[in-house]
Formats: structure tokens, C-alpha cells, sequence
């Protein structure tokens, strides 16, 4: 009896041992899912961001899609139609286009042999272009190939791309040979292809983007030298432009001081759809002075106060945005800026208006502001009286839900507004008595949660009389920032030559001339 039960337990130990290894063996059945993303009110097949996942977390795209995966970043673009095959299972979707539609979620059930499409309609929530405002993404390291798709699919009208990079002593990607910089997708999308970005962190001066470029820029030199500001003068004797992409770089200030930045970077690549990056102080920007800096609410704060400051100096100033795609979690557009164009739209007129101030940047919500009818950018000159009185209008629109709108006067906050209204907009609407020379702007936040959304205008200016409006704390704040990093520079023991130190160290006092003479003024 004993023999017939182990003969009978063996032969289903065998028996389970090759119905285990003919189901390895045999490929899972697997389904067929087709998507198509289409505009909601045209019914027009449209370039799409896809988040594919299965119930493990997994992501999936087609064989031939653009995939990007930056750490928890992981989608794909599609062109308005693809096909994908995969296991049986539940997946999640989630797609996006830009910052103008709504994103559009759901779930799908696949059975094993299963053929399935799949129609997204996606619904626009603000149509920027038909009242005169693009949108551009300044920082932005995609490969040249996937930028007609990437601008289309992210509806966004303007992006350099910066294949030029230096980081530290090295190119990490070098331009292509072309005589065509300037690639036009369609009437309302073009990007660059010759742009540059110099990036020498830590003991290095910090990173600028030169955009607009028609020829190459070499670069000749190491981490230490030279100064940006010999690539910033580069630029601008092709008829370039320089983003300071963070105001906060150790030399952001001098190089503002010595007129060679055309805008400064507020909505940077610190701020992503995955996260928001606190750490600054090892890369080498300039120390934190309180300790909400160091909050992912409080970090946007941070550049803006520097930005404050050198409005304060009376520089003109205008608000650029970018997201640093291609090397952060981060899709091209997230970070973007929009400029308001009374020319017909261009790459050339697009610079233009941006350098003009015609401009805020957001990664969430649309920011208007007048004063006085005035938009960024303008002026608001008041002669033979100590006192304008300014009629006040800003409003804040997203898909999402709001948590303030403030305005703000020389980087003050003169009123916040915290309570939508039943469309879920922000509005303020006041007069406000101006005593002196200065600048105004907006700001509005969407609540901090693992990242933070915000938005931020370019100023409107007034000027009242001869008033310098210069803020002398705020012009000894940076004498102390160049005096930080001239003895930082002093001391640094990875310079070459000693004339090379002696130039780095020329470059710093020629700035600190500037803003000694600020002080001087305005006492």
C-alpha cells in the first residue's frame, strides 16, 4: 500500500512539474490596445503626453513611440493615434497636452486576445494664442529630431534647444553643422537649434543660456575661466540673448549689474512635476537667508526675493521660465513662459517682445496684471507730482484648485486674495497711491503639495518724477554678495594662471562699481 501511494504522489509530482514548466514556457496571450487623442471641440486627431501604467507601476508605450523616463518621470508622446500591445490587465491612463488643456484620466480592463481602442478627447480650458499670448520653454535639452512632435504635443510655440552644453571643462553635447539655426514647424511653432548653455557649477561661476544664436559659440577655457561675461557679449554681438536661467548663480548679480541679462529665470528647473529640488547651496548659489527657503512652499520665494532686490536697483528686469527636459523630471513646456505678441507671431518677434518685459512665467496658473491699462513691460511715467493714484487689476486662472493671488509694489505685498470666485478665478481689483518710483507685479500660488504650481508677471513700471526708486539695502545686499565671492575667488586654488584669477576677480569689481555708485545715489 505504502509502494502504490509513493508511486502515485511521484507521478503527480511529475505530472504538476511539466504542467509548471509547459505554462512557463508558453508566451502569456497578450491584448491590443489602440489610443487616439483628439481635440474635444474640433474633433482633430492631436500630438499627446501618455502616462501608461499597469497595476504594479510599471510603464508602457509602443515599440517607436518618444519615451522619456527621468527618474519617477516616465511618458510617452504620441502623435494622435498608436498602438500598443500588452499583457492582460488593468492599466491607468493619464494624458496631457500642455498647460492649456485638462488632463484626462482613466482606467482600462484588457482581456487576454483582446482588441480595444481607445478615444481621448481632450478639453481646452484657455486658448492663450486667440488673445495674443505664446508660450515658450527657454531650458531645454530634447534632441533636435523629436522637436516638431514635442512642440505639438505640449502645445507650445517656442523652445531653443540647447545642443551646445558645456558642463564643468566639458561639452557634454556639441551643435549640429547647419546653416539653418531657426526650424519652423508650422505657423505657430518653431524652435532653435544652435542655442548654448555654459554650465560650470560649485567653485564655478554658474550656468547662463545663450539662445537665439545663428553661429557657434566656441568655448575656450575650463571650470574656472572665463568670466560669462565673456560668452554673454558673444551672444549679443550676433543679435543673441542671454537667461540668466536662476537669478541666484554666484555671479547672476554682477553679470545684471554690467547689463549683459536679457531676462532672469523665477519658474526654473528646481521646480518639476515630480518634485521640487531644495538643495542649492553645494551646487554653488548664493546661502539661503531664512529657513522657509528650504520648504517646497517656501523655495519659490527664494529667487523671487533676489529678483526683487535687483528691481530695487533699478534694473529692468523681464521673467523668463524653462524646464531643463531631456535632463530633469520634467516634459518640455512644464516649465514655460508666455510673452504677449502685438506683431504676428515669429521667433524674432517672440525675443523681442519677451526682452521688451511682455511677460510671466507659470508651470500652473494664467497671470494677467494691469496698471492703469499698463502691462508688463510698460511704463507709467507721472511728471511734477509726489503721489499716483492706480487702479489695480491682476487675475489668476487654472484648472486647478487656487490657494492665492498677491500683488506686490518694490516687493512688498500690498494684497492678497485667497477666495475664488464661483468659476474658481482669483481676482484683485483696487486702487492703490504710489509715493515713489518702483515697479509693480503679481504672483499666484496653487497649494504646495509634492511639488508647487505657481505663476509670476514681469513688471509694470512707474516712474514718479526724477525719484531713482533705488532701495540702498538692496544695493548693499549684493556688495556683499560680490564681496563674498570675490574673497571665494581669492582664495580658489583651481585657477590655471594667476591672470586668469586677476580677470575673474576685474570682472566681479567692475560690478561692484555699479552698485557702490547705487548706494551712493540713493543716499
Amino acid at each position: 500500500m505504502r509502494t502504490c501511494t509513493g508511486l502515485f504522489a511521484s507521478l503527480m509530482l511529475l505530472l504538476n512539474l511539466f504542467v509548471s514548466t509547459a505554462s512557463a514556457a508558453a508566451p502569456a496571450e497578450k491584448a491590443m490596445l489602440r489610443l487616439i487623442t483628439a481635440d474635444r471641440a474640433s474633433g482633430n486627431v492631436v500630438p499627446a503626453r501618455v502616462y501608461l501604467t499597469d497595476r504594479g507601476g510599471k510603464s508602457w508605450a509602443p515599440p517607436d513611440a518618444v519615451v522619456y523616463e527621468k527618474g519617477d518621470e516616465r511618458h510617452f508622446v504620441m502623435r494622435g493615434e498608436c498602438r500598443v500591445e500588452l499583457p492582460a490587465g488593468r492599466y491607468d491612463l493619464l494624458v496631457e497636452r500642455g498647460a492649456e488643456y485638462r488632463p484626462a484620466a482613466l482606467s482600462v480592463d484588457l482581456a487576454a486576445g483582446e482588441k480595444r481602442e481607445v478615444k481621448i478627447a481632450l478639453e481646452r480650458w484657455i486658448a492663450m494664442n486667440s488673445i495674443g499670448w505664446y508660450s515658450g520653454d527657454l531650458h531645454n535639452h530634447r534632441q533636435i529630431g523629436d522637436m516638431p512632435l514635442l512642440l505639438l504635443a505640449e502645445d507650445l510655440n517656442l523652445a531653443p534647444t540647447l545642443t551646445d552644453w558645456i558642463w564643468e571643462d566639458n561639452p557634454i553635447s556639441r551643435p549640429p553643422d547647419t546653416t539653418e539655426p531657426i526650424r519652423q514647424v508650422d505657423p505657430t511653432h518653431v524652435f532653435s537649434v544652435l542655442d548654448k548653455e555654459v554650465e560650470r557649477l560649485k567653485h564655478g561661476p554658474g550656468a547662463v543660456d545663450l539662445l537665439g544664436l545663428r553661429r557657434v559659440i566656441p568655448f575656450d577655457g575650463y571650470w574656472l575661466y572665463p568670466p560669462n561675461e565673456r560668452f554673454c557679449r558673444l551672444a549679443r554681438e550676433q543679435g543673441g540673448y542671454v537667461d540668466a536661467e536662476k537669478i541666484v548663480w554666484r555671479d547672476g548679480c554682477a553679470l545684471v549689474a554690467l547689463g549683459l541679462v536679457d531676462f532672469a529665470g523665477i519658474v526654473h528647473n528646481h521646480f518639476n512635476r515630480q518634485g521640487v529640488e531644495l538643495e542649492t547651496l553645494e551646487w554653488g548659489m548664493i546661502p539661503k537667508e531664512r529657513p522657509e527657503f528650504d520648504t517646497i512652499a517656501g523655495m519659490p520665494l527664494w529667487s523671487m526675493e533676489v529678483y526683487y532686490r535687483l528691481l530695487n536697483c533699478g534694473f529692468r528686469l523681464p521673467l523668463s521660465a524653462g524646464s531643463a527636459s531631456g535632463v530633469k523630471q520634467a516634459p518640455l513646456g512644464y516649465n514655460r513662459v508666455y510673452v504677449r505678441l502685438d506683431a504676428p507671431f515669429s521667433y524674432e518677434n517672440w525675443f523681442k517682445a519677451l526682452k521688451s518685459g511682455r511677460s510671466f512665467g507659470t508651470n500652473g496658473p494664467m497671470l494677467f496684471l494691469t496698471v492703469d491699462a499698463a502691462g508688463p513691460g510698460e511704463t507709467l511715467s507721472v511728471e511734477g507730482s509726489t503721489t499716483k493714484r492706480v487702479r489695480i487689476r491682476a487675475e489668476s486662472l487654472s484648472p486647478r484648485r487656487q490657494d492665492r493671488l498677491e500683488v506686490l509694489f518694490k516687493g512688498l505685498v500690498i494684497r492678497t486674495i485667497a477666495e475664488p470666485d464661483e468659476r474658481g478665478i482669483l481676482t484683485a481689483d483696487f486702487d492703490f497711491d504710489v509715493t515713489d518710483t518702483g515697479w509693480f507685479a503679481a504672483r499666484s500660488f496653487e497649494p504646495a503639495g509634492r511639488t508647487i504650481r505657481f505663476a509670476h508677471t514681469s513688471p509694470v513700471y512707474v516712474r514718479l518724477g526724477n525719484r531713482s526708486g533705488v532701495v540702498p539695502a538692496d544695493a548693499r545686499f549684493f556688495l556683499q554678495w560680490i564681496d563674498r565671492e570675490m574673497d571665494h575667488y581669492r582664495k580658489e586654488p583651481r585657477f590655471r594662471k594667476p591672470e586668469e584669477r586677476a580677470e575673474m576677480l576685474r570682472f566681479f569689481e567692475k560690478a561692484r562699481a555699479v552698485y557702490h555708485r547705487l548706494v551712493q545715489t540713493a543716499r
